[in-house]
């Protein structure tokens, strides 16, 4: 069931991130420019997700319109791309269900199901899943990140009991690994072929998994450029080592180890974004943005980065 659509989940994912104008209505302009230039440098897997693309921040409506925007623009570039959309972090079954009906009727290819609900028991989690894909008949992308017991709200993680149920249900065929944790990854890398696992994180840390089966993963340091991505996954399937080498520590670490380390991912993701020029770094409260101070610091790392990445498009590299 859905093997030709399976079959195209390979290599990496990129980030639909959501730009906010000063007024915070949603900056559509900035999104279409990035996700076009991105289309450029080589990505053909878009992913609209919970907390990257700021659903967090925005209303139902919000979330529809901005999955239907995503959608018609990354399917305008190529019918031929995959594009994801999901479901808002909280919210019943019933309503996940309207948005995979949704997403579906617009022409997505995958709607991503987060659960925020906290977990009692297995049966309660396959259920809502198996109810959303009968109803929807729409290929699922599970987004598994931990969970809040619902006996002691102590956050766990997922049982494997969970994790190797989830193939009972036709209709996922794709699992967003959030865990980062190796025995977890593990487990939900034993669903391949038949659940497609992309494994979020750096790419450092994908190296752990080169052999274990892993078939892709999320774009990290490539937000930026996809051509990052794309060289990379060619050299990780070839496991070349130097080119490898290059990009986790010429062009990823600069940025995790000295800007997401001290500041938090989902802090300068869109500060590393507007040093690139492609959109501001402006959210909606409660989060908020970097200060025009410690953007400097993400803008130094990025002036870095881009200056590695410009020799390395060169061919200065050592090759």
């Amino acid at each position: 069931m859905y093997d030709d659509l399976k079959n195209k989940l390979t290599g990496c994912f990129y980030t639909i991130f959501t730009p906010f104008l000063e007024n915070e209505n949603i900056d559509y302009e900035s999104l279409e420019k990035y996700l076009t230039i991105l289309y450029k440098q080589g990505a053909r897997k878009f992913y609209a997700m919970a907390y990257n693309s700021r659903y967090s921040q925005l209303n139902d409506k919000e979330i529809l319109n901005l999955n239907e925007f995503c959608i018609k623009t990354v399917k305008h570039l190529d019918k031929n791309n995959v594009v994801v959309v999901g479901d808002p972090i909280h919210g019943s079954t019933k309503n996940s269900t309207e948005f995979a009906i949704h997403a579906k009727d617009a022409g997505a290819d995958l709607i991503s199901l987060i659960v925020r609900e906290k977990h009692f028991e297995d049966e309660q989690i396959l259920e809502h899943y198996s109810q959303i894909g009968n109803a929807s008949n729409m290929p699922i992308l599970v987004h598994e990140m931990p969970f809040l017991s619902g006996y002691d709200g102590k956050q766990m993680h997922w049982p494997q009991s969970l994790i190797t149920s989830l193939p009972k249900v036709p209709q996922i065929i794709a699992l967003k690994e959030d865990a980062h944790d190796f025995k977890m990854t593990k487990v939900a890398l034993s669903l391949e072929p038949n659940i497609r696992v992309i494994i979020a994180g750096t790419k450092a840390k994908l190296m752990q998994y080169q052999n274990l089966g892993v078939q892709a993963y999320l774009n990290g340091i490539s937000i930026i450029d996809a051509r990052i991505g794309e060289q990379f996954w060619q050299a990780f399937k070839k496991n070349d080592i130097q080119v490898i080498d290059f990009i986790i520590n010429k062009l990823e670490a600069p940025f995790f180890d000295n800007c997401a380390a001290k500041y938090g991912w989902h802090r300068v993701n869109k500060a590393l974004l507007q040093a690139a020029g492609y959109m501001h770094r402006r959210d909606r409260m409660p989060l908020k943005h970097l200060t025009d101070e410690q953007f400097i610091e993400v803008k130094n790392i990025f002036n870095q980065v881009d200056e590695s990445l410009s020799l390395w498009k060169r061919g200065v590299n050592g090759r």
